[in-house]
């Protein structure tokens, strides 16, 4: 009999972290080896117990699920993790990817499907679903934000104007106008409210 798959569960939610328990804890090729609701504790937790595969949301207390699977990643470029989320933005998915994760499943991702991605993650295959291969065929080429256009598309969403972008970032009113022109560009929108909604429904931007 080949050796239980070792997972690191990552996940804040204590019901999401029973339902998983009462998925894999009954398998015995799979075991969950540690957990955490902290996204700040899970490279300790990798470099301690060296999982074959992490379970890992991405919005966590602390450190979001995607910084922590940088620094894992950067530590550990083997390292395989698989994300499980609300998340659903096609901006989400690519950001995860670029970071190294190697499957990305929505929360309402059957038991099935979940034990399957687990499977192949920890063989050292990819799993996308066919949804989330369309999400980021979705994605629109060129469309990559500068993490200063980021910043300026965050105050956009809590309302701030150009000066107000100006201020908080430190720079002219000018070229924070200049910034607004670029997200509208790459975003393919006319305004700044058609920005904001676009940037929520591809993940650019969270608003909890």
């Amino acid at each position: 009999m080949t050796e239980a798959v070792r997972i690191l569960l990552v996940e804040d939610q204590s019901i999401a972290r029973l339902a998983l328990h009462t998925i894999i804890d009954p398998r015995p090729d799979m075991k969950i080896v540690a957990e955490t609701g902290r996204g700040n504790e899970a490279a300790d937790l990798f470099d301690l117990h060296l999982p074959d595969v992490v379970i890992m949301d991405l919005r966590l207390p602390g450190q979001s699920g995607f910084e922590a699977i940088r620094i894992i990643r950067k530590k550990h470029a083997t390292a395989r993790i698989l994300v499980l989320t609300n998340y659903e933005g096609s901006e989400d998915v690519h950001r995860v990817l670029q970071a190294g994760a190697m499957a990305y499943l929505t929360k309402d991702t059957g038991k099935e499907e979940l034990i399957q991605a687990i499977l192949a993650v920890s063989r050292g295959k990819r799993y996308l679903p066919s949804s989330v291969g369309a999400l980021l065929a979705e994605r629109m080429p060129g469309s990559e934000l500068t993490e200063r256009e980021q910043d300026v598309l965050r105050l956009l969403a809590k309302g701030a104007s150009n000066r107000g972008v100006a201020e908080s970032l430190g720079i002219s009113e000018n070229t924070a106008r200049i910034h607004v022109t670029h997200i509208l560009q790459k975003l393919g929108v006319e305004d700044r409210t058609q920005a904001v909604i676009a940037a929520i429904q591809r993940g650019i931007v969270h608003v909890d």
